[in-house]
């Protein structure tokens, strides 16, 4: 869930991907997927309930651009799923682009409904994105923006392999380092923000 009273600054990771992460277990009645045709509206769902768009409508459009490649997305969308009632809850993107002429991995969208928050659902979404992003790509980096409103997931990407990047920008995303880091501090945890600050190339 994004943290909007929290002041915004852009914050840009890297990770080398050179090794492979491991996925947690699922918890019972919990299954792990990637995309099957039809997914657009679950995906919309939870982008929404996050608050990464206004409305399913937006999502919907945003969705738009990964069914160009939908034989792509059928290897690099991941779906957490509460067996039960068969619902997509979390929800992670193996996505690619190209940085000075050279291809990169690219998170996309990592985003886990409110009320399954705080059960580790997001942090294996995230795990089963990176090891598609080994199996797929390995040793190619793999780059995120990410902003000081999600500043709870800096720390699971960080326990994933990524860093933060005191300057570098990609995708015209501008770096924001150090403004970042003057609002995260009494934020995050101390020990996470001690790595954020420690880890940062």
């Amino acid at each position: 869930m994004l943290d909007m009273s929290v002041e915004f600054h852009s914050i840009i990771m890297r990770s080398r991907n050179g090794r492979p992460v491991p996925v947690p277990a699922l918890p019972e009645g919990f299954s792990l997927r990637f995309y099957r045709p039809g997914d657009a509206d679950a995906w919309a769902a939870i982008q929404t309930a996050v608050g990464e768009f206004p409305d399913r409508a937006a999502a919907l459009a945003c969705f738009r651009h990964y069914l160009s490649r939908e034989d792509e997305l059928r290897r690099r969308q991941i779906y957490v799923i509460d067996t039960a009632p068969d619902l997509p809850v979390a929800t992670a993107t193996a996505w690619f682009d190209a940085l000075e002429g050279r291809p990169i991995g690219v998170v996309h969208a990592l985003s886990c409904l409110p009320e399954y928050q705080s059960r580790g659902l997001g942090r294996i979404a995230a795990a089963a994105m990176m090891d598609a992003f080994f199996r797929l790509t390995p040793g190619r980096e793999v780059w995120l923006d990410t902003q000081t409103w999600s500043y709870k997931a800096v720390g699971i990407y960080m326990d994933l392999g990524f860093v933060p990047m005191k300057t570098a920008v990609f995708s015209g995303v501008p770096n924001e380092y150090d403004a970042a880091a003057r609002v995260l501090e009494g934020r995050m945890r101390p020990d996470v923000y001690r790595r954020f600050i420690g880890l940062a190339e």
